[in-house]
C-alpha cells in the first residue's frame, strides 16, 4: 500500500458530510491537507480536528467551486505554499428533487455548475500543478444516478452522468503527465442537508464514513494502480 505521509492532498468541499468524513480517516496518515470550501466557519474545525488527528501541515481556502476566480486564487495560494499538489479531492456535489416542470432554471443550473463545472474547474487548475513523477490523482465522487435513473431528480441524475463522462475523458488526457482519475459512485448516502424532508429509507443508506473509508483506501492504492471507477452502496439498500 501507498504511504500519505508527506503527500499533499487537496479537499474540495472539505466543510460538508464527505469532507468531514475524509478528513477524519486520512488526517492521521500524516499527510498534508489544503482543505477548501465556500462555508468558512464550519472550515476551521475541520482543520483544527485534522491537526488534532496528527496531519503535519494543515491549510484552509474559501472558495465557490462554481467561481472562476474563486479556484483560480485558491490554487494560487496552493502553488505559493511550495509543495506539490499530489492529489485533489472534489467533494461538492447537490440535488433537487423536483418535476422537470416545477424546476426553476436557477436551481438547474446550481446542479450542473455544483457537480459538473467545478469538477472541470479543479481539474483544469490542479493538473498543472502536479509532478508527474509524484503519481498525481484527481478523484471526485459521481454516483449510481449517473447511471440508474431516478423520478424524482432527473437533473441530477444527468449531471451525474456527465461528471463521469467528464471523468473518462479526462483521465485519457491526464494520462500523458501521469496523472490517474478515479471517480466514486455510491449508492445513496445519509447525508446531512443532501435529502431534507423527502420520505427515503435513510436507515438502508451508506453512511459518510462508510463512503471515507472507499476514498482512504483509493489513495492509499500502490501508484501504478488506477481505479477508474469504484461503484458501490450499501448491501441493505442492494437487498431491498
Amino acid at each position: 500500500m501507498q504511504n500519505l505521509k508527506d503527500k499533499h492532498i487537496l479537499i474540495l468541499g472539505a466543510a460538508g458530510g464527505f469532507g468531514r468524513a475524509v478528513v477524519e480517516k486520512i488526517a492521521p496518515s500524516g499527510a498534508r491537507l489544503t482543505l477548501g470550501d465556500l462555508d468558512t466557519a464550519a472550515l476551521e474545525p475541520v482543520a483544527a480536528r485534522a491537526a488534532e488527528l496528527g496531519a503535519p501541515d494543515v491549510k484552509t481556502g474559501t472558495l465557490n467551486v462554481t467561481d472562476e476566480s474563486d479556484v483560480a486564487a485558491f490554487f494560487e495560494q496552493v502553488k505559493a505554499g511550495g509543495h506539490p499538489a499530489d492529489m485533489l479531492l472534489y467533494l461538492p456535489g447537490m440535488s433537487i428533487a423536483s418535476p422537470v416542470t416545477a424546476m426553476a432554471e436557477a436551481d438547474y443550473d446550481r446542479i450542473v455548475d455544483v457537480n459538473l463545472k467545478g469538477l472541470f474547474l479543479a481539474a483544469k487548475y490542479f493538473l498543472p500543478l502536479t509532478v508527474p513523477e509524484r503519481n498525481p490523482l484527481f478523484a471526485f465522487i459521481s454516483s449510481q444516478a449517473a447511471t440508474r435513473a431516478n423520478p424524482n431528480a432527473p437533473v441530477y441524475c444527468a449531471a451525474k452522468a456527465a461528471v463521469s463522462m467528464f471523468g473518462q475523458g479526462l483521465a485519457l488526457q491526464a494520462m500523458q503527465n501521469n496523472v490517474r482519475v478515479t471517480a466514486f459512485k455510491p449508492g445513496p448516502v445519509d447525508t446531512q442537508g443532501f435529502w431534507g424532508n423527502r420520505p427515503v429509507p435513510r436507515e438502508k443508506f451508506l453512511q459518510a464514513a462508510d463512503v471515507a473509508e472507499v476514498i482512504a483506501f483509493t489513495l492509499s492504492l500502490p501508484p501504478h494502480v488506477v481505479m477508474h471507477e469504484v461503484s458501490f452502496e450499501s448491501f441493505d439498500f442492494f437487498k431491498k
